[in-house]
């Protein structure tokens, strides 16, 4: 095989490598995670912040949340839902947790927009509680770093340190 050859085969092999990479990098889904942040409410005394994970497939949205217990040690099932992406980035996803036993279940919807790093959503909990109903508001914040939680947590430490330094500098 000639130069010419040689250099056609590997344009060739290059050209395979990097649309099997791109077939690959497509079927993979993107990821956001973040914070769940809802309001107290008549069940859920204390507001909660809790991780939250979105994960995206074509113009698919599955979220999935770890319900915790009444006082927040303990998972004690997984919210899940699902909703479709416009092209504008516009999301309502749609969800619900329901417990053993049924006495305690909530049905979700959050509603907003996914860009190429962030997202927010917002939206409510319609809890049936033994037979009685409430409802709490919440919102999503989310990064696809993997920081959403992360940053949430940074930021509070920040300005409590910055209170420190204050309550230091002033005595």
């Amino acid at each position: 095989m000639g130069a010419a050859g040689k250099a056609m085969a590997l344009l060739a092999a290059g050209l395979a490598a990097e649309f099997v990479a791109s077939s690959a990098f497509a079927q993979t889904p993107e990821r956001f995670v973040g914070t769940l942040s809802c309001a107290k409410s008549t069940f859920a005394k204390p507001a909660r912040r809790e991780p939250v994970t979105i994960e995206i497939a074509g113009n698919v949205a599955r979220y999935r949340h770890t319900v915790l217990n009444e006082d927040g040690t303990a998972g004690v099932g997984m919210e899940t839902g699902e909703g479709t992406i416009g092209k504008d980035g516009k999301v309502t996803l749609v969800g619900a947790w329901k417990g053993r036993g049924g006495l305690y279940a909530y049905e979700a919807r959050y509603a907003g927009t996914l860009a190429a790093k962030s997202g927010e959503l917002a939206g409510n909990q319609a809890w049936t509680i033994h037979g009685r109903k409430d409802e709490r508001s919440c919102t999503m914040i989310l990064s696809k770093r993997g920081r959403g939680l992360l940053r949430w947590r940074t930021r509070e430490q920040a300005v409590e340190r910055q209170r420190e330094a204050n309550a230091r500098g002033t005595k």
